[in-house]
């Protein structure tokens, strides 16, 4: 009934590999990123997304449950953030935010990257996952909590998947270095859309204005005509290219995801981006993005009148 990765301890939401060893879902998947290879046999571990989505073993967790119920409810409440609203963790500095839902390959290409990746790792009890604190390194203000769904070892280094959840804000800066930092943190949790209330009925408004332009865009003849900056964001091909990439296009009746998936696909730049993280209510974000719409929308008039004059 005990975990051996790492400090022996009782197992917490265990799964068995194909071997036939048991583990803490959570410390195997640490061992994934570690090593590709069960700690007890040495016998090859199936792959990250595979363990993440792999049904706890029944039979054993029944048994902790009726044998240690004070053990597991004290281990439910070691998460280093989940059940805490201010918290001081390592947080890694990036040259570039990233958005909540927003969808990231980041490659490790270095061993110092991935020694660096294992120490700032963050163990969320409750969805039984690993994430990451993540921070726009020129603006220490606002960064993401990003759960991290795949991980590869390559030839020339390691390529890590991570999905966007929450925000959080920086309180205190403990220590940093030039690639990490330490600090406290207070995380701000987004609304799904079955949370959204009544209310929100403006932001439903907005939301349906960017979803029409984006679906106005797929149905669009692509020009060569367009500025560089604005250049291929036409047509189903791009619709099809950046869904692939960052999910399907939310509907209007969502419109937290709208947002966020807007904000990743439109061609803006890293600082506008982290002003728009920076945001916190909903409608003031939705109209950043309105804003930017009409930017690109000028931007793609001034280019087809520049056009027919040639």
């Amino acid at each position: 009934m005990m975990c051996s990765i790492g400090q022996r301890h009782l197992l917490d939401h265990p799964v068995t590999n194909h071997c036939g060893h048991t583990f803490c879902k959570v410390c195997l998947l640490q061992q994934k990123i570690m090593t590709n290879s069960c700690p007890t046999c040495q016998k090859r571990l199936p792959s990250y997304q595979f363990i993440q989505a792999q049904p706890i073993t029944f039979l054993t967790n029944r048994v902790l449950l009726e044998r240690y119920p004070a053990d597991q409810s004290q281990e439910a409440c070691l998460s280093p953030y989940v059940s805490l609203s201010r918290t001081e963790i390592p947080i890694n500095l990036l040259d570039f935010p990233i958005l909540p839902s927003q969808i990231l390959r980041i490659p490790m290409r270095t061993l110092q990257n991935q020694v660096t990746l294992r120490n700032h790792l963050l163990i969320c009890q409750e969805t039984q996952s690993l994430q990451l604190a993540i921070l726009y390194k020129y603006k220490a203000s606002v960064g993401t909590i990003a759960k991290i769904t795949s991980f590869e070892q390559r030839e020339n280094g390691a390529l890590i998947t991570v999905v966007g959840i929450d925000r959080f804000a920086v309180l205190e800066i403990k220590q940093t270095t030039e690639d990490h930092m330490v600090a406290e943190i207070e995380r701000k949790f987004e609304l799904t859309a079955s949370e959204q209330t009544t209310d929100d009925l403006s932001s439903i408004k907005l939301a349906t204005r960017i979803h029409t332009f984006f679906v106005h865009l797929a149905q669009s003849t692509p020009s060569k005509s367009f500025s560089n900056h604005v250049q291929g964001l036409l047509g189903p091909v791009w619709l099809d290219s950046v869904q692939a990439m960052y999910g399907p296009l939310p509907s209007s009746e969502d419109p937290v995801g709208l947002c966020w998936w807007s904000a990743a696909v439109l061609p803006v730049g890293n600082h506008e981006r982290h002003v728009l993280l920076e945001t916190n209510g909903l409608m003031d974000r939705l109209g950043l993005i309105l804003l930017w719409i009409q930017d690109l929308e000028s931007q793609r008039t001034g280019s087809r009148e520049a056009a027919e004059r040639q």
